[in-house]
């Protein structure tokens, strides 16, 4: 008894000690989510009360570099003040020629006529105020003008002696950036810089030539992109010494008229170069760029908003000077310094340094002190745990058992839903997320798809232990090739292969499909005897519009093309090929009609008990009444145009009032599942119309069930979890469909409310094999184990009905008992007796 009592008070210590150092840590982990809060607060994009408004006049276009900095700087300060601007691009960059002014100044003045009245201007760059100062009297009279970012000193002091003119001079800090590049490289004494004939540009080159008298002992010497072609423009980097370093100023333009973004000249100067390279302004962080010092656009642009808020508010232009001091940042790249081998110590004071790894305690140390008191609760938690738990030690290491499997069998069905068994490539599915996941339509990218040339010859000639063989040399030549060039491959199918390139187009005959084919046509030794293939190649390029999805399917259609035109060649996807695309459109034509005027009927698959034979229930599927049209061709239509819920409502409707005339005639009922997709989660009035047609036509809710995607129940979100409580509520079963087809989790099964699992039949065929179809079993009797009950799809050979008997399935749906059949058939439907026998 005493050391009962002694067990009873030293766990209920550490369940007090537990408890205040949870207190305590969740008072820790509140506060930082609040200070993480406070940093991470956003200003509002637009002012509460828009006391003012003014034109934003920029000379560039919204994909300049400094633009995002630009408009970030101009919110700071005009939305707290209500001034609200628009802006107005010049794109003058692209289009600076005199024609391009007139006719930039006679939209402009079009789309002046008759707008709202501006109360102040801002100039952004050299263009745009020379345009405001050339037609101040026309266009700008008497309203008070603000600019920023001039490079032309000369061009600023004119427009500040204009008393309603002041802002701000871009100051050039190449200087302070060519100082710290030779600090840093004292040895190289050859400077060359990259610059185009643009105003910044000259600029650029006249500071730079200036800065090269103060180092007598340097040789300074430059590159005029705007007097050069592009391929002129790498031959020169590419002819450039050795011992010099690259100063990368203005130089977008060559002389073919082409202006360059940033990205692209990055890009080709950082491509065919080793040398290490500086730059003076913002942007190509993080590309191989070592650093420098540059204008801090976002905060000059911040200053001008607050000195237009400042003169609407009744300062007097007047009184402000054109401010030539500005504000600079130091920024470099820490693992440029460490390949150059680059002392830190030597960078400007208050230097930003990106890309430098934290170390653990900076990474992490802010979090240590609350998981700390968490960890020493969890101990006491143990500590209390173990006292009050000796007699349940049996039943934990059952748990842990059970959860073991669980987890063991959750990674199997994740690895297997995700890569392909033999060749190690990611399979067709887990291709398919990734380039979803991974490219957008504004993207530059190939879909290539491979298929061997007459694989199934091969494979009836030499069998299936031969061509996997072949198949693994194959793939690991895949995987070696994918990654030496930085390309995406995966297992399409059999012996099909999807790849992507990205920042390219391919073409038939270009160097891409040239290694694709040489790859696929090298001999390979088995078995004593050389086998040599070929392949067929197909290619769908973006296009800024067409989906991942879609240019697999391109890429496969095109392959079939090179495939009927001999093969061990490529075909490009083109406009004739664009066919599928127009038969969508007769589809989603004839599902409109369809909606109008009843084009819909319904079929039913039975349902049958593994052990009676007898029928259990029906799977509802739905047909077009047009002919020609099937579910697999207009389901994907109405998903991608929205109607899905309006078939979901059909269907449901149409079960419905079918269970009502079965029962009317006489016959026995058995539970209808509907299909269920995962766009109608937004129908917020079909579960009343289930229950109004439920009410109406006299239907118990028992013999309606749902049959929801395996996704829709991992998503978890409110809505969904809503919805599936209310069927529950309703009475209606939840039917989880396609199991084991893409999440393949296990653990989550404990607590979805899901009440029947349907085991896809691409399980079925893939592991009701010899040696394999011990996986079924276990996931069967972990379905028991679970208390969920099992329908398996896809059952179309009797030794699978009786092997899944034997496993204890309860229940087989498939082509072995009955294709989907029309409502009279169905309810009279019973297995024929050679079926049983």
């Amino acid at each position: 008894m005493k050391r009962q009592q002694l067990y009873g008070r030293i766990r209920l210590a550490a369940i007090m000690i537990s408890l205040t150092c949870l207190l305590t840590a969740v008072m820790m982990i509140f506060t930082l989510f609040n200070d993480l809060q406070s940093d991470n607060a956003i200003e509002p994009d637009t002012p509460a009360e828009v006391s003012h408004r003014v034109l934003f006049l920029s000379s560039y276009n919204p994909q300049y570099f400094t633009a995002d900095d630009q408009l970030a700087g101009l919110k700071e300060s005009l939305y707290p003040n209500g001034v609200e601007f628009d802006t107005v691009y010049m794109d003058a960059m692209n289009y600076n020629s005199v024609s391009d002014k007139m006719a930039f100044h006679e939209y402009f003045t079009y789309r002046m006529k008759g707008r709202r009245k501006y109360e102040a201007v801002i100039a952004g760059d050299d263009n745009a105020l020379e345009f405001v100062m050339q037609y101040q009297d026309e266009l700008f009279d008497g309203l008070p003008v603000i600019f920023f970012g001039i490079n032309d000193m000369e061009r600023a002091g004119k427009a500040g002696k204009n008393p309603m003119m002041t802002g701000y001079y871009e100051v050039n800090y190449l200087s302070q950036t060519i100082d710290t590049a030779i600090k840093l490289f004292p040895d190289i004494k050859k400077v060359v810089a990259l610059h185009d004939e643009s105003e910044a540009g000259k600029a650029d080159a006249e500071i730079f030539l200036d800065v090269g008298r103060d180092y007598p002992d340097y040789e300074f010497s430059t590159i005029d992109t705007a007097y050069m072609t592009l391929t002129e423009f790498i031959h020169a980097l590419e002819r450039l010494p050795k011992d010099c370093m690259i100063i990368y100023m203005t130089c977008y333009s060559d002389i073919d008229g082409i202006t360059y973004s940033l990205l692209d000249r990055t890009n080709v100067i950082i491509s065919n170069t080793d040398q290490p390279v500086f730059r003076n302004y913002l942007g190509a962080e993080g590309t191989g760029i070592i650093g420098g010092t540059y204008l801090d656009v976002r905060k000059q642009c911040r200053l001008a908003g607050e000195l237009v808020a400042s003169v609407l508010s009744g300062a007097d232009i007047k009184d402000r000077l054109v401010d030539t001091e500005g504000s600079g940042i130091s920024s470099y790249d820490y693992t440029m310094l460490m390949k150059f081998g680059l002392d830190p110590a030597l960078l400007p004071p208050d230097s930003i340094i990106y890309n430098r790894p934290q170390t653990f305690f900076e990474a992490y140390g802010y979090i240590l002190p609350p998981v700390l008191f968490i960890t020493l609760a969890l101990l006491m938690l143990l500590t209390a745990a173990m006292l009050t738990a000796k007699n349940a030690k049996l039943a934990n290491e059952e748990l842990r058992r059970s959860k073991e499997t669980i987890e063991r069998s959750e990674q199997e069905m994740r690895y297997r839903a995700e890569h392909d068994e033999l060749m190690g490539l990611l399979n067709r599915r887990a291709a398919a997320d990734h380039l979803r996941a991974e490219l957008t339509a504004q993207d530059t990218y190939s879909v290539i798809m491979a298929d061997i040339d007459g694989f199934k010859n091969v494979n009836e000639s030499y069998g299936h232990q031969i061509t996997d063989e072949i198949l693994v040399t194959i793939g690991n030549s895949i995987k070696q090739l994918a990654g030496e060039n930085g390309w995406f491959a995966g297992r399409y199918g059999g012996d099909e292969f999807l790849f992507m390139i990205r920042n390219r187009h391919v073409e038939a005959g270009d160097d891409v499909t040239g290694l694709l084919l040489e790859l696929f046509s090298r001999p390979i030794p088995i078995s004593g005897e050389t086998v040599a293939l070929a392949a067929s190649i197909g290619v769908s390029n973006s296009d800024g519009e067409t989906s991942t999805d879609q240019h697999v399917l391109n890429a496969e259609s095109a392959m079939y093309v090179a495939k009927t035109r001999g093969g061990n060649g490529a075909f490009v996807f083109d406009e004739k090929m664009r066919q599928k695309q127009r038969d969508d459109e007769r589809i989603r034509e004839k599902l409109l009609e369809a909606f109008e005027n009843d084009g819909f009927y319904m079929l039913y698959q039975p349902q049958i008990d593994a052990v009676t034979q007898k029928v259990s229930g029906y799977e509802a599927l739905v047909r077009m009444k047009e002919p020609g049209i099937y579910p697999g061709q207009f389901i994907p239509v109405a998903e991608q145009n929205g109607w899905i819920w309006k078939i979901g409502r059909i269907t449901t409707e149409l079960v419905i009032k079918q269970l009502a005339s079965w029962r009317d005639q006489g016959h026995e009922l058995h539970p209808v599942s509907v299909n269920f997709s995962s766009n109608q989660i937004n129908d917020l009035g079909y579960l009343s119309m289930v229950k109004r047609l439920l009410e109406e036509y006299d239907i118990p809710a028992g013999y309606l069930e749902i049959e929801i995607t395996e996704g829709l129940f991992l998503e978890r979100s409110n809505q969904s979890s809503e919805l599936f409580q209310r069927f529950k509520d309703l009475g209606i079963r939840l039917l989880m469909d396609d199991f084991g087809t893409g999440y393949s989790s296990l653990g989550y099964l404990t607590y979805i409310p899901v009440d029947v699992i349907k085991l896809d039949k691409s399980l079925v065929d893939a592991y009701l094999v010899d040696g394999k179809d011990l996986f079924i079993r276990d996931v069967i009797q972990l379905m028991h184990d679970l208390d969920k009950e099992m329908i398996i799809e896809g059952v179309e050979e009797k030794w699978q009905y009786e092997r899944l008997r034997e496993f204890g399935a309860e229940t087989i749906q498939g082509y072995y008992f009955s294709k989907p059949i029309p409502s009279d058939e169905a309810i009279v439907f019973k297995v024929k007796e050679q079926v049983e026998e």
